[in-house]
């Protein structure tokens, strides 16, 4: 009874400490990730006013949407090796301060070719961010607190949703005109420049170690490092032995291309949502504000299900039935052609199974990955992931372009999350290296 006590009081004060380093940690990690998803898909809504103000064609905002993740993808795995070695503070300082500024000069763009070499810059200054974060999270959650870290973390992703549609559409409808400036213009500068800000404060507060962490006593400082004992990255010089493990592990690959079938459909809707919506015959700002609901919906749900994912231990079914969902939501939007109200109680489906399947996915590489190889692995599944990103915007306009609709990218994208449930729940059996419980019992 003795020992029983024991181990509740010790894990009772566990919990106490990795409550208190995620209220430290991650608010401002999340209000980053908010704000690079906004710097990643404003160009979505900007183009409601883009494409008149600047006579730029469906193929040509397709086309400059996708060189944003050629830039991204090139540079994410290198970004994520330099942060091993610098640290946090200075891999988020010049990461937000340079895609801030950038994307903020999007408002000077009038030329396609000016337009896609932006677009490319952002990319490749924003490339390591998300990676970078989930690898940080490593050095100080020890695997089995790992996957509720990243899905708070993820959270951000669900929530940015809700933040973009109102903001967008106040920014363009309100200050269009002002001082001389478009809408579009308006929202490029003031979401880009606060990412500035953001990283100055991210450099300021966020210790790169837990051993450089002020408000952590000597006691929790120790805890830490007993619980990361033989989890810690190796030195320096074996980053390169990271990669090649990395690399040659088949498992992070089929992470990757489950994250890339899952990611088209939330890239191609993310930049195609809102043209798909005013095609309904909705105003800009109606746009802004009927895109909350799919979004709050989709962060209610990746709450549920990622903390049922956690407390079963259970991966491969969650993210299956998640991605199935939103297959299903993507189906049934094709019906709705001309009628908002249908449509957006299925592009909710959609919402619900892409932001809980995300959620759980992401949970899954701190279960399979050693401490040498996490900044690699994390590294490549999201390069193979994010590479979505290239495909989808383009793929989509192109095929909007061809058919004069959304209906056949819709059929695509909902195979694609369909093939990706099949995928994860095939290849990754029961108690695999995927599964919570070995992680568990280390700590028995």
């Amino acid at each position: 009874m003795a020992s029983i006590a024991t181990t509740a009081a010790v894990c009772g004060s566990d919990d106490r400490l990795f409550r208190k380093i995620s209220w430290h940690l991650l608010p401002v990690l999340c209000i980053c990730y908010v704000f690079n998803y906004l710097d990643r898909t404003n160009v979505g809504y900007a183009q409601l006013q883009m494409k008149e103000h600047l006579a730029f064609s469906d193929a040509v905002f397709g086309l400059g949407a996708s060189v944003f993740f050629i830039g991204y993808a090139l540079f994410e795995v290198p970004s994520n090796m330099l942060l091993a070695r610098i640290g946090v503070r200075a891999t988020l300082l010049r990461i937000m301060c340079l895609w801030g500024l950038t994307s903020a000069a999007m408002m000077f763009v009038a030329t396609p070719t000016q337009f896609y070499v932006l677009r490319f810059l952002v990319g490749v200054f924003e490339a390591g961010f998300a990676p970078g974060v989930l690898y940080y999270l490593t050095l100080w959650f020890p695997r089995r607190r790992l996957a509720q870290a990243t899905a708070l973390f993820f959270m951000a992703f669900s929530l940015a949703p809700i933040v973009a549609g109102p903001t967008a559409g106040a920014i363009m409808t309100y200050l269009d005109g002002v001082h001389g400036l478009r809408g579009w213009q308006w929202l490029f500068l003031l979401e880009g420049i606060p990412c500035v800000l953001l990283g100055i404060m991210a450099f300021a507060t966020l210790p790169d170690r837990p051993d450089d962490a002020r408000w952590l006593s000597d006691d929790e400082r120790a805890t830490i490092r007993s619980l990361l004992r033989g989890e810690a990255p190796g030195p320096a010089g074996k980053s390169h032995g990271g990669v090649r493990a990395a690399m040659r592990d088949m498992r992070v690959w089929v992470l990757g291309f489950v994250s890339f079938l899952v990611i088209l459909g939330i890239y191609a809707l993310a930049f195609w949502k809102p043209t798909l919506l005013k095609g309904m015959g909705l105003s800009i700002m109606q746009v802004g504000l009927v895109a909350t609901i799919p979004a709050a919906c989709g962060v209610a749900a990746s709450i549920l299900v990622g903390r049922q994912s956690d407390r079963t231990g259970e991966r491969r079914w969650h993210f299956g039935i998640s991605a199935l969902v939103a297959a299903a939501g993507l189906m049934l939007t094709t019906l709705f052609p001309h009628d908002p109200f249908p449509a957006i109680v299925c592009l909710t489906l959609v919402s619900i199974g892409t932001s809980s399947a995300f959620t759980v996915l992401w949970s899954m590489p701190g279960g399979i990955l050693t401490a040498q190889s996490a900044a690699a692995g994390i590294a490549i599944i999201s390069t193979v992931g994010g590479s979505a990103g290239v495909v989808a915007p383009a793929a989509v306009g192109a095929i909007k372009a061809a058919t004069g609709g959304f209906t056949l990218s819709l059929y695509l994208l909902s195979s694609a999350l369909v093939l990706a449930a099949v995928i994860l729940i095939t290849y990754f059996r029961p108690r695999s290296a995927l599964a919570i419980e070995p992680s568990l019992a280390e700590t028995r």
